[in-house]
């Protein structure tokens, strides 16, 4: 099949949705399909822009260049008659609510083929959106919501907390599959030992609260932390704590599991996740996971028997975590319980799911 994925930003990007396209199309590039994916020509955290046509690891890529911007992570870009043109198979679009989602459906109506949309959980609690904006998602929820959801093939909330959102927008029970984020199988190869090292890995950025973690830190000073990832642009966090490191760098999936093997302890302290692809990958790799009590955090962990849980901006109660999961006893436990619980959900069986979503839809023309 001729695949084509449709998202905000695409590589050398940093950031949760992009890895999931990505990791999603490498394994069904890897079945044999052809794969394209279509996105703005923006270098998320960056000022830089990409190439607008290239090929990486077999799979095209097609960038355009940005109208104008929406909000720090929505821009309007057209895209539509290069899509038309490509006369793909499938169409996938990740990211609910941006102005690429609104014209999927019509090209693939028009193209008589299925499409899909993967929601990234956009559904932000109070407070984390500016006024206006939120009033904006509050109206296109209101008016767009119902027609634009149940105009897909099928729709895949990436977590349980979202269904009983997506309900209440109107979409249809049975155009839903929940279809979670997936982590890379070698991450479940990594063997892991109790120390004093604590890390978090991922962007750097406002909504991640690593400020926390430096509260954290003057607390525990034989305690080794690491903050690794490339720093958001406009965003400062410095430390002079001598047992905290920041490391603003981008980083390969190797370099990943070189630096999660150092270290015993994984901490997110973000102020919302919807399924934090950073979480699964440490947990993967048998790390005690340490989260906010986010959404998404509480969806993956279960507090005190696959990790631990803390209240969002509460630093005493992350302290405490952090002392406890360096009982040897507690960190052994924990790490365990904590791979055995993710091992079911890597790209490789996630995309196995979706391959056959898009396969039975093909054959049934009534499906879309």
């Amino acid at each position: 099949m001729k695949i084509v994925f449709v998202c905000e930003f695409s590589y050398p990007s940093k950031c949760g949705v992009w890895n999931a396209v990505y990791h999603t199309a490498k394994e069904l590039k890897k079945k044999g399909h052809e794969i394209h994916i279509f996105s703005n020509n923006l270098i998320k955290g960056t000022s830089k822009k990409s190439k607008k046509q290239e090929k990486i690891e077999g799979i095209t890529y097609h960038r355009f260049p940005t109208a104008y911007r929406l909000s720090q992570n929505a821009y309007q870009w057209k895209f539509e008659k290069e899509l038309i043109a490509l006369k793909p198979d499938i169409i996938h679009a990740h990211a609910y609510r941006h102005t690429y989602t609104q014209k999927i459906p019509k090209i693939s109506k028009k193209l008589k083929i299925p499409c899909y949309l993967t929601t990234h959980a956009p559904f932000l609690e109070k407070g984390l959106r500016n006024p206006l904006l939120q009033f904006a998602v509050n109206i296109y929820d209101k008016i767009y919501s119902k027609r634009i959801l149940n105009s897909y093939t099928k729709v895949f909330p990436i977590s349980k907390w979202e269904l009983p959102i997506l309900k209440k927008l109107g979409l249809k029970k049975s155009k839903t599959i929940l279809l979670p984020n997936g982590f890379p199988k070698e991450f479940l190869t990594v063997k892991t030992k109790q120390n004093n090292n604590a890390i978090f890995m991922g962007r750097i950025a406002p909504i991640k609260n690593l400020e926390t973690i430096l509260k954290s830190a003057k607390e525990l000073p034989n305690i080794n932390f690491t903050i690794y990832g490339p720093i958001e642009k406009g965003y400062k966090l410095k430390s002079k704590l001598k047992n905290v490191k920041i490391i603003n760098k981008p980083y390969t999936q190797k370099e990943e599991i070189n630096e999660l093997k150092k270290n015993s302890i994984f901490i997110l302290p973000s102020k919302r996740e919807g399924i934090p692809l950073a979480l699964t990958e440490a947990m993967g790799a048998g790390l005690v996971c340490i989260s906010s009590d986010t959404q998404g955090g509480k969806e993956l962990i279960n507090h005190n028997k696959t990790g631990l849980l803390f209240q969002i901006n509460n630093s005493k109660q992350l302290t405490l975590a952090i002392k406890k999961a360096l009982n040897k006893k507690t960190w052994k436990t924990l790490s365990l319980t904590g791979k055995k619980s993710i091992k079911t959900r890597t790209w490789e069986q996630i995309t196995k799911k979706l391959e056959r979503i898009y396969k039975s839809d093909r054959k049934n023309p009534k499906s879309f």
